[in-house]
């Protein structure tokens, strides 16, 4: 066996010793201990269907001063935390979204933690499939004791109103007061849903078990395909639209959702996105700008949007100017009723 001089051992164990050290002050000081903060929901690698996400926290008494938010390196919010849980919302964009953490003590990080969350849709292909090893977590069809003795998380009789709108009053519709909605259990954690321009009839009275389901599985589950829910309440349009010979895809099957949000929205009629961008999404070829004119001669251009509308004063030209988003009897589902391309046009360049 070979001899290793002890001066030799000395400086390897002292070697040994700094990088030991320098580990343990590097992910103790500069990053917290592994209970300064800590994410109680959602787990890393979730799927989530919508744009905003629950987030919960527990911090350690003492522990942060302040907690910085950052989603895909965005700063979305920062608090100070005042009680050993926090419990907050943050937007999320379409695809993969990383979600950074940062406790700070004294302006320095102690902590900072990281959760990945994929938000499918069906509006675009690539982002129809999560990545492998991504799920969804359904936060009510698990035990969450941790949460119970704040939240009440079995629903109450407020939680179900009748859905006929003809049922409220007028200001009652445009939401209840935050004193009124308070009396749903839901709303504690789930008022940044409503907390939007645009908002659908059951959620502005947090009349959340007239489409979720407590006792289904998962829980809160709600009926599909949507048009089992949706008609439910819009029989006009129900009628409407299936008198038509040709349906729309999304509407054909069922998916209400892929264009209007359940809850709220920053757009008209509940969309997701502006009208222009949520038919791009699916129809990318009609967003080159020679939509309607390509294949005419001398015809270059023709707006799809950013003009006002000829035949609807006061709204802006676009994709729904012309097409119906949900049914028509014509099979490119023109709104209007006419026999012919060029008499589309001359609705409009008539004169």
């Amino acid at each position: 066996m070979r001899c290793v001089p002890l001066a030799h051992r000395r400086n390897a164990g002292l070697i040994i010793l700094s990088v030991l050290l320098f580990s343990f002050l590097f992910s103790h000081s500069a990053l917290g201990t592994e209970g300064d903060v800590i994410i109680n929901y959602p787990p890393d690698r979730t799927v989530m269907e919508f744009d905003l996400l629950s987030i919960s926290l527990t911090v350690s008494p003492g522990s942060a001063s302040s907690i910085t938010v950052y989603v895909n390196g965005d700063k979305k919010l920062e608090f100070s935390p005042d009680s050993r849980f926090a419990c907050f919302s943050v937007p999320l964009k379409t695809g993969m979204n990383i979600i950074d953490i940062m406790a700070m003590k004294n302006e320095q990080p102690i902590d900072k933690k990281s959760i990945r969350v994929f938000r499918r849709s069906d509006l675009q292909s690539m982002y129809q499939k999560p990545p492998p090893g991504f799920q969804k977590d359904y936060f009510h069809g698990s035990d969450r004791s941790l949460c119970s003795p704040c939240h009440t998380l079995q629903p109450g009789e407020n939680d179900k109103k009748p859905v006929s709108i003809a049922a409220f009053p007028a200001e009652a519709v445009k939401g209840l007061s935050p004193s009124e909605a308070a009396t749903s259990t839901c709303y504690s954690c789930h008022k940044s849903l409503t907390a939007r321009p645009f908002i659908h009839g059951p959620s502005a009275v947090w009349s959340c078990l007239s489409c979720h389901e407590p006792l289904s599985e998962p829980a809160y589950s709600v009926k599909k395909p949507d048009t089992k829910l949706c008609f439910g309440c819009h029989l006009e349009q129900k009628e409407k639209w299936y008198s038509k010979k040709f349906l729309h895809g999304p509407f054909n099957t069922g998916k209400c959702a892929i264009c209007h949000s359940p809850h709220a929205s920053d757009y008209p009629y509940n969309l997701f996105m502006n009208t222009w961008d949520l038919c791009v999404g699916c129809h990318i070829d009609k967003g080159s700008g020679l939509h309607i004119v390509q294949g005419y001669i001398n015809a270059q251009y023709h707006p799809t949007r950013g003009k006002p509308d000829p035949l609807r004063k006061g709204q802006e030209l676009t994709c729904a100017s012309c097409h119906d988003p949900h049914a028509a009897d014509n099979s490119k589902l023109w709104r209007l009723n006419v026999g012919s391309g060029f008499q589309l046009c001359m609705a409009c360049h008539g004169n």
